[in-house]
């Protein structure tokens, strides 16, 4: 991740993004992995996998979590809260 928080915004990958915003939705819902993975039917460890961007959802599971994040399937590719979670991060990182 400290890697990611080194690159320029344009430099990210979709995959990256789709990790980024994943998880920050899921932090603004108040949501565990355990807790959004039961809500689309998903084991956690899928949820941690995707997170980590070890693998890539279909197109059905990107329904499917959008839905239970309440978001638009888009939403989780779209750069805009990348350096917000870059910024949480270093804060994060510091405690």
């Amino acid at each position: 991740m400290v890697v990611m928080c080194l690159k320029k915004l344009e430099e990210y990958i979709v995959q990256e993004v789709f990790c980024i915003n994943l998880k920050w939705y899921r932090f603004n819902c108040g949501y565990s992995q355990e807790k959004l993975a039961e809500l689309c039917n998903l084991t956690p460890k899928y949820i941690s996998d995707l997170e980590r961007g070890k693998f890539c959802p279909s197109f059905n599971k990107l329904q499917d979590i959008a839905k239970a994040l309440n978001v638009e399937p888009f939403e989780l590719l779209k750069p805009d809260h990348l350096e917000e979670a870059v910024k949480s991060k270093r804060i994060d990182e510091r405690k």
